[in-house]
């Protein structure tokens, strides 16, 4: 793809960002300004130094060190979760640029955030015979007679972000590390502004994803109670997958348990129907960052999340970085490995990325912009 090309179509995605919202899963520590430094590449490629370890940790992303000659041509079906965000519009972008570079053809069928659609275009791919599949499921045990029948047929398969019993390689992205920080970043800065206000969290999430509940909602609220030991729980109650049917849920929460101060939407979708839910409700201001009645906390920051964490006059100011560039090399990276035998295709393999966490506190708006400009591929409007 070339340059110009690509700044058009990154410049479009993040257009779509600030309509669309985002939702999905990459950085590092609070106040960091750029993605991690690449792997260098190896001499030679030592595949059992890249099998997880029984406590599931994994080992960082690296290109290939041998030839990839033999993927130019090929083509690679791609199964997102959902293609309806910023986040995963972006991801695919730089994940088509790097498929350009080795040659690949991707095809894309969009999961729809439904789990039936995943193993039906799963289903599709297979019949058609694509010469590798990376999939993005919702649910794990749907998809894996698919992945089974992907191996039978001689199809390598990657699994991206929802790990499986399968064993294949595994693409992973630790959120949990982040998810911590924004629990303990929200519960100092509300114990901070409100001394005497015990913290009541409630969150609009994913209530059926365990991998949303462990990586995300978990740590969360584990962050919250290393510092408010006391925090009690108002309600967690499931988004529904859209903003639309998250918006409806904050204004439940907050008819039902208007004593929350600290919300947390465990997607962009759903801290962006948060955040207009409580200024129908006369709510979601800050003074000079101050919050007055709540503070929400998101995730994807995304452009509209972004513009927010650093309004000093929102409550919004605490949110999660995903980093789609990351993501989309390391997919691109690790399927490319299988392809050309330097990964086991049929070795459980974990490939880890990492999130960053934002707060309008700790991290500056410099650093902020520097990140998102590396990650989105244009200035942002914050």
């Amino acid at each position: 793809m070339k340059r110009k090309t690509l700044a058009l179509l990154l410049c479009v995605c993040v257009a779509l960002m600030f309509t669309l919202g985002a939702c999905g899963g990459g950085g590092s520590s609070a106040g960091g300004s750029s993605a991690p430094a690449e792997e260098p590449v190896a001499e030679e490629p030592d595949v059992e130094a890249d099998v997880t370890a029984a406590d599931g940790q994994g080992v960082p992303s690296q290109p290939p060190s041998g030839d990839t000659s033999a993927v130019e041509g090929t083509t690679v079906g791609v199964i997102p979760i959902t293609l309806s965000n910023g986040f995963h519009q972006a991801e695919k972008i730089w994940r088509e640029k790097y498929a350009e570079e080795y040659g690949i053809t991707l095809k894309y069928l969009d999961g729809e955030f439904d789990q039936q659609t995943i193993v039906n275009n799963l289903d599709q791919l297979i019949a058609e015979g694509v010469d590798a599949i990376i999939l993005h499921s919702y649910e794990v045990d749907s998809v894996v007679p698919g992945i089974d029948e992907a191996r039978a047929q001689g199809i390598p398969i990657i699994e991206y972000y929802l790990e499986t019993p399968n064993e294949i390689p595994f693409v992973a992205i630790n959120e949990a590390t982040a998810a911590l920080k924004m629990g303990e970043a929200a519960a100092t800065a509300w114990i901070e502004a409100h001394p005497d206000e015990p913290i009541v969290y409630s969150v609009v999430d994913y209530i059926d994803s365990p991998v949303v509940q462990t990586m995300r909602t978990q740590p969360f609220i584990q962050g919250i109670k290393n510092v408010a030991p006391d925090a009690k729980e108002g309600a967690i109650v499931d988004g529904g997958g859209t903003r639309d049917t998250g918006y409806k849920v904050a204004q439940d929460i907050i008819q039902s348990h208007p004593e929350t101060n600290i919300f947390y939407g465990a997607s962009s979708d759903y801290s962006l129907a948060i955040y207009p839910a409580l200024q129908e409700a006369g709510r979601g201001k800050a003074t000079d960052g101050v919050p007055e009645t709540e503070i929400v906390v998101g995730t994807d920051a995304t452009g509209e999340e972004m513009k927010l964490v650093y309004d000093p006059s929102s409550s919004f100011k605490v949110t999660m970085g995903l980093t789609p560039k990351d993501n989309g090399k390391a997919i691109m990276d690790t399927m490319v490995r299988v392809m050309i035998g330097e990964l086991d295709a049929d070795t459980k393999i974990q490939i880890d990325t990492f999130d960053q966490e934002f707060d309008y506190w700790s991290t500056t708006v410099e650093d902020a912009r520097t990140w998102y400009t590396d990650q989105y591929g244009m200035e942002p409007e914050f």
